[in-house]
């Protein structure tokens, strides 16, 4: 795992100092976009949210989508408990392991969280959510990027990033690019109010010959 918990970082372990910081930067608008331009929840739509935080994605979709969040962190948990526990199942549990058998999902998100995981783990989760995923299902992921051309402020910040395993997007590709086919994606620079780029990527599962 290549997460930062120490110093700094410690206090946005805590629900309420994550979601004031998500919230000075825009954190709320992006998610918003991110929903409606790249995970496109249809009514109804089962999904799958990994590391889930503190379950704001259910702010942006129906009131009628089947969800199952989780992460590890359980006070982040007991956070989306607390605000959604009507409308979703929550579990605590390590990003990458196998869950006890769901079914299949439309959709597995992993919002911010690629770059919080080595390439080991990451495989791990790909291939857990290519076999979760129904045959016309999607995987969605938004992330921290490093690219060319990139402001010195936004490099800056996402070398700051409590995720240790900032990428670029070429890098992002290739693991995409071993567990799925029609791999869209792209680089985004205006999803927060501070300088910041997002590979954000939408993947169809890859089908046995």
């Amino acid at each position: 795992m290549s997460h930062r918990t120490g110093g700094l970082f410690r206090i946005l372990q805590i629900p309420t100092a994550y979601l004031a910081l998500q919230y000075l930067v825009g954190g709320r608008s992006a998610r918003q976009r991110f929903v409606d331009e790249t995970v496109r929840p249809f009514r109804g739509a089962r999904i799958l949210d990994v590391g889930c935080g503190t379950g704001s994605l259910l702010d942006f979709v129906s009131h009628d989508v089947d969800y199952v969040g989780f992460d590890e962190n359980p006070a982040y948990i007991e956070s989306a408990l607390r605000r959604y526990g009507m409308r979703g199942r929550f579990r605590c549990a390590r990003v990458g392991e196998v869950l006890e058998d769901d079914g299949e999902f439309d959709l597995v998100v992993a919002m911010a969280v690629l770059h919080h995981l080595d390439d080991d783990r990451v495989h791990s989760l790909l291939a857990h959510a290519a076999c979760v995923l129904r045959p016309d299902g999607a995987f969605v992921s938004m992330d921290a990027t490093l690219h060319e051309g990139q402001s010195w402020a936004s490099r800056m910040l996402a070398r700051a990033d409590r995720g240790g395993r900032v990428r670029t997007p070429a890098a992002y590709r290739a693991l995409l690019d071993a567990h799925f086919d029609d791999v869209e994606d792209r680089v985004l620079t205006d999803l927060l109010r501070v300088p910041y780029s997002h590979y954000v990527a939408r993947a169809r599962r890859r089908l046995a010959d």
